[in-house]
């Protein structure tokens, strides 16, 4: 989500492993817990395209300066206080010079739209990007239930109601992919292993 984007710290990302946790999210100009209580504090494992781009990331920004930032809770009124080394800061791309600490969701968005523009793409939100994740890694295989867990989803239910309406030209791919796996796990019959003697 763009608003766990602006608010992602090096503080949440653990590159040996591999993983990042989202921890807060920034909305409305201020930082507060992710949108749902399934995506608060979940631990994202990072695929080898990601975890490049942020090693590539961490030369320009992990050194930067540490943020004492307020997070508001889910409880009316509750702050927590989060040391944040933003690992996206305005300042490392910034063209003018009144930039914050921290990207906004805006700011994201127009950078996106300008990405966007220049790549010669037909225009989308970079919202959308989510929903390409989530088509991709079923199109690949990945567990359903994974994929919910990654994206901050209760369950697997959102990603088949959301992401996963099936188009019958992948049948023939699916039924290659079950003849490969399960030849695996499937004993071969007793007439057939006599014919082969």
């Amino acid at each position: 989500r763009p608003g766990e984007l602006c608010a992602l710290g090096w503080e949440d990302i653990d590159l040996k492993n591999g993983t990042m946790m989202i921890r807060r999210n920034l909305a409305k100009d201020r930082f507060t817990v992710p949108k749902t209580q399934a995506g608060t504090n979940r631990v994202i494992h990072l695929i080898k395209p990601a975890i490049d781009a942020l090693r590539s990331q961490m030369t320009l920004t992990r050194l930067s300066k540490e943020h004492i930032i307020d997070v508001h809770l889910r409880e009316y009124g509750r702050t927590e206080k989060q040391k944040c080394t933003f690992v996206f800061q305005p300042e490392v791309s910034a063209r003018v010079k009144n930039y914050g600490d921290h990207f906004t969701v805006d700011s994201i968005r127009q950078m996106w739209d300008a990405a966007i523009k220049r790549a010669g793409l037909r225009h989308r939100k970079s919202y959308q990007s989510r929903h390409t994740y989530a088509c991709w890694s079923l199109t690949a295989g990945a567990n359903p239930a994974f994929i919910a867990n990654q994206m901050g989803h209760a369950d697997a239910q959102m990603v088949f109601q959301v992401y996963g309406k099936w188009m019958s030209e992948n049948n023939n791919a699916q039924v290659a992919l079950l003849n490969t796996q399960l030849s695996e796990f499937a004993p071969t019959m007793p007439h057939n292993e006599a014919m082969k003697n």
